[in-house]
């Protein structure tokens, strides 16, 4: 009985360990900072690429961030804007082409020029990413029906966060139905939606539902900037996105190139993840302060 007692014992302590090991963003640890590349490492190659996402799980980056858009017959694809035009020697909407028809067509770098590179579907994407980077999709809310199947198809449903700006009510209309089984981020603009809109929202969601997080972008000062503490005493966690001075208070990449301990403001700020279009800078600098996952 004793050996028995003892082999169940070692059993579970296996169970629990790789449960632990499990690539999930729950795993994640809630001490550390996620950097987050801006639709994939897109300074390396082209936004939204393949290899924007190789060259970003090269870098050692925690996810990637891309943009999804459908073609006339229905294929989820990796576009940002609302027309191929600027990244890709085509023209038009997405919609205006099956997806052999944009395939024909090649993506181009961030110079503007055209490479031999094809226009990715998220599938191939999955397939790349799959244990190795987590994805964060934008401008897909309105798609997170079609790419739940997907998920479940490659076994990434903790892999991959959903986000968008809406509330409670308008996510559990749309998504009820799978929203216990997707990983989810309300998106919450303050610097629009003021202070006292911004805690509504928050509190539907926190009332109602138990989000990963959630992304918040500030302004170009600190006037609508709420304590993010509570929410991460709570187990939430906080985004803000360092690219552009109006989303972050002017503490932005740009002026890491000169000052890298700008980021010491979203330290001070309880934010732990932060999406960049400086991967290096942002990866020394967590790695000095020991944030760095």
């Amino acid at each position: 009985m004793k050996k028995t007692t003892i082999l169940l014992f070692f059993l579970s302590l296996v169970i629990w360990v790789q449960a632990q090991c499990e690539f999930s963003l729950y795993n994640f640890p809630q001490n550390k900072v996620m950097i987050v590349a801006h639709r994939g490492d897109w300074r390396n190659a082209p936004e939204n690429s393949i290899w924007a996402i190789k060259k970003a799980i090269e870098a050692d980056v925690d996810m990637a961030e891309i943009d999804l858009a459908l073609t006339k017959d229905s294929v989820l694809i990796l576009m940002h804007d609302r027309t191929i035009d600027r990244t890709t020697t085509g023209k038009g909407l997405p919609s205006d082409y099956t997806f052999a028809e944009i395939r024909q067509f090649y993506l181009r770098d961030g110079a503007g020029h055209a490479t031999r590179m094809r226009v990715p579907t998220l599938e191939e994407i999955l397939e790349v990413s799959k244990d190795k980077i987590f994805l964060n999709l934008d401008k897909g809310f309105d798609y997170i029906g079609l790419v739940y199947p997907l998920l479940k198809k490659w076994d990434m449903l903790d892999q991959v966060l959903f986000k968008g700006v809406t509330d409670y009510n308008t996510f559990n209309e749309k998504y009820g139905y799978i929203k216990d089984e997707i990983v989810f981020m309300p998106v919450v603009r303050l610097e629009k939606s003021g202070k006292e809109n911004s805690l509504k929202i928050i509190d539907g969601f926190i009332k109602s539902y138990h989000p990963y997080g959630f992304e918040f972008t500030i302004g170009e000062t600190e006037k609508e900037l709420i304590d993010f503490k509570p929410l991460r005493d709570k187990g939430y966690r906080v985004w803000v996105n360092s690219l552009w001075y109006d989303q972050n208070a002017g503490n932005n990449d740009d002026v890491a190139l000169e000052n890298p301990n700008v980021y010491e403001w979203f330290i001070k700020n309880n934010i732990n993840i932060i999406q960049t279009d400086r991967i290096n800078e942002l990866t020394v600098f967590l790695q000095k302060r020991g944030l760095k996952q």
